[in-house]
């Protein structure tokens, strides 16, 4: 079995959801981890006679919305909670559910979580399926229909496949072991085409992306000798190339890719204050502990951050001091 004892949690927990109407939450600014999570499990309850819908707080992005297929999903506003329990996949905080969907919609909390992220505070109510070695949320939930013999038709194959197609990196990050590789090839048997998933995913790029990164790639620097990279979305950049904070989703990986970066952090202006994500060249750097510095976490190589009430012109400075100093801490201790 790939996960003994987390797939009979599981299982208990789909047997606690049957004739329950539920609403599979995902975090804020979803990625292909948490919409194929959300895809997945969605359909699974369905699949058992459940009632149960997909909502985030933000919409699906663009390059995913294919996938979406037969699913219902709703954003925020379009949903109204008529007695569904939440369940939150791929997500390490409520926070990252987004405030106001929380406060409208599930003021009684969320029931259970599954998720992936070193950094998770276990705050379901009645049960948290926490595997923090897995490559991906996908990657447990393919895990879990492998050892429980659920039937995986065509789209749940592509969810699951998309899931951890994106927080592997396309397979090229270090927790895409053997046991990541066979469990992908069991939903390209199930009906995943790799070559189609890609094509969505990594080729189809909106021309004013490419004006953004322009933007974006004009503002990095490299400070501690070329071992830290930091890059910002300058404030007008959106309105100037007609794009949106999706658009920006990983441009943080150029920096990471430049040869001699350790640490790689992109910054960019919320309607809150300040967002950034950190990317880190090995385990040992720690970007979970790095972006919990900053009022964040995530997983030990890539993590992100919010600061409210910042200004990233104003506190950039601040910013760059925690990274630097963080790598000073992170070396000494080698």
């Amino acid at each position: 079995m790939y996960f003994k004892n987390e797939s009979g949690r599981f299982a208990e927990l789909l047997k606690k959801l049957d004739g329950k109407r539920v609403a599979v939450l995902g975090h804020v600014r979803p990625d292909g981890d948490c919409i194929g999570a959300q895809l997945a499990l969605c359909r699974i309850l369905r699949a058992r006679g459940a009632d149960a819908v997909c909502v985030n707080h933000h919409a699906v992005p663009y390059n995913l919305k294919g996938f979406v297929r037969d699913t219902p999903f709703f954003r925020e506003e379009e949903f109204e909670n008529d007695g569904r329990v939440a369940v939150a996949v791929d997500c390490g905080s409520l926070s990252r559910l987004g405030k106001s969907l929380l406060e409208k919609a599930f003021p009684q909390g969320v029931f259970a979580s599954i998720d992936h992220h070193e950094s998770n505070e276990r705050y379901a109510t009645e049960e948290n399926i926490v595997v923090t070695d897995a490559a991906a949320t996908c990657h447990i939930l393919a895990g879990f229909c492998a050892d429980l013999g659920v039937e995986i038709d065509a789209p749940l194959a592509e969810a699951l496949y998309v899931g951890i197609c994106t927080d592997t990196g396309n397979f090229q990050y270090p927790r895409t072991t053997g046991e990541v590789m066979e469990l992908a090839a069991r939903l390209v048997r199930a009906g995943a085409s790799p070559a189609a998933i890609s094509h969505e995913l990594y080729e189809q790029e909106k021309f004013s992306k490419l004006a953004l990164l322009q933007r974006y790639l004009a503002t990095a620097t490299l400070l501690a000798d070329g071992k830290v990279a930091v890059a910002w979305i300058p404030k007008d950049a959106f309105a100037a190339t007609g794009t949106t904070r999706e658009d920006a989703e990983n441009f943080v990986n150029y920096l990471r890719n430049v040869a001699g970066v350790k640490i790689a952090c992109q910054l960019e202006q919320s309607h809150t204050g300040v967002k950034g994500s950190i990317r880190v060249s090995d385990d040992a750097l720690r970007a979970d502990l790095l972006a919990a510095k900053l009022n964040g976490g995530g997983h030990v190589r890539a993590a992100g951050f919010n600061l409210d009430g910042a200004d990233v012109d104003r506190d950039r400075g601040r910013i760059v001091a925690v990274l630097l100093e963080h790598l000073r801490e992170r070396e000494a201790a080698a």
